[in-house]
């Protein structure tokens, strides 16, 4: 397992120094609270191929219901850029919730909001990394805080993939 974000550069000025990350599909987060992230490790296929292709994925259902929802998830692959994180997340933020860092890992497969896009990336390539820090009390404030820092340094973006 990767201790730290050297990976990260100078882009989120050490941010996610006291995260511990490791391949995305091989990641075994602790059944802890916790904040999370997701980033890049190696760029695949160009990300506007790679959103073509999902689109067109989509539109090959022929449902038009389904093919909207999933558009709307996978144009978020286009705010991707020079920055290496692209998800920040946290698990456990309301009182006595039983969410787990390991539980929002296993969502990916069945039911995030950004697994698509994941999905579309990991199909095209790309390597990706889950990174984690145990938060027992209030996950929800210290993602909050990580998500203004990234801001402040990003002219007030977001991750690429979090929801607007």
């Amino acid at each position: 397992m990767m201790k730290g974000s050297s990976l990260e550069g100078g882009c989120c000025n050490g941010l996610f120094d006291k995260f511990e990350f490791t391949r995305f599909q091989d990641a075994e987060p602790p059944k802890r609270k916790g904040v999370y992230v997701i980033r890049i490790h190696r760029r695949g296929t160009p990300v506007g191929e790679v959103h073509e292709k999902a689109v067109g994925l989509a539109r090959s259902i022929g449902w038009d219901v389904a093919g909207r929802f999933l558009r709307s998830r996978l144009d978020r692959l286009l705010a991707i850029d020079d920055c290496l994180t692209i998800y920040i997340g946290s698990a456990g933020t309301h009182p006595g919730s039983k969410n787990t860092l390991h539980a929002r890992y296993l969502e990916f497969a069945t039911r995030h909001t950004a697994q698509y896009p994941l999905w579309a990336l990991l199909s095209s390539g790309w390597e990706l990394q889950y990174g984690w820090m145990v938060v027992d009390d209030h996950p929800g404030t210290a993602e909050e805080a990580l998500k203004e820092r990234y801001q402040e340094a990003h002219n007030g973006r977001l991750p690429a993939l979090v929801s607007r």
